[in-house]
C-alpha cells in the first residue's frame, strides 16, 4: 500500500479525491454517495486537501477498518492490489488530457 501511496505522492495525486476512489475501488468503502461522503469526513481535518500525509490516510484507513470490524492488514492488502491500477487510470487521464490541451492549442492557433 505504502508503495502506491508514494507513487501517487510522486505524481502530486494523493489528494483526498484520489485517496477516496482509492478506497471505493479497493471495496473499502461501499459505491454509493453516503459512504463516499463518510469517507470524505475522515480527512476534513487535514492540512491540504491536495497533499493528504500518509499518516492520514493510514489514520482514516485504520478508522474504517475498525468501524467494520476488519484488520487493517487486511484493508492494507485490498489497497495494494487496487493502487496500481489507480495509478494506471491517473496517468491515462493525465495523458489524454494533455493530448487534448495540445490538440485545442493547435487549433487556436491556425
Amino acid at each position: 500500500m505504502e508503495e502506491a501511496y508514494n507513487k501517487l505522492v510522486e505524481a502530486k495525486n494523493n489528494n483526498v479525491d484520489n485517496l477516496v476512489k482509492w478506497m471505493k475501488d479497493a471495496n473499502l468503502i461501499e459505491k454509493s454517495e453516503e459512504a463516499e461522503e463518510k469517507a470524505r469526513k475522515l480527512f476534513e481535518d487535514v492540512k491540504d486537501v491536495k497533499d493528504v500525509e500518509l499518516a492520514k490516510f493510514k489514520q482514516a484507513v485504520s478508522t474504517l477498518a475498525e468501524e467494520q470490524k476488519k484488520s487493517v492488514e487486511e484493508f492494507c492488502k485490498m489497497l495494494s492490489v487496487e493502487g496500481p491500477k489507480l495509478l494506471s487510470a491517473i496517468q491515462a487521464g493525465a495523458s489524454a488530457a494533455a493530448t487534448a490541451g495540445a490538440t485545442a492549442f493547435k487549433e487556436a492557433m491556425k
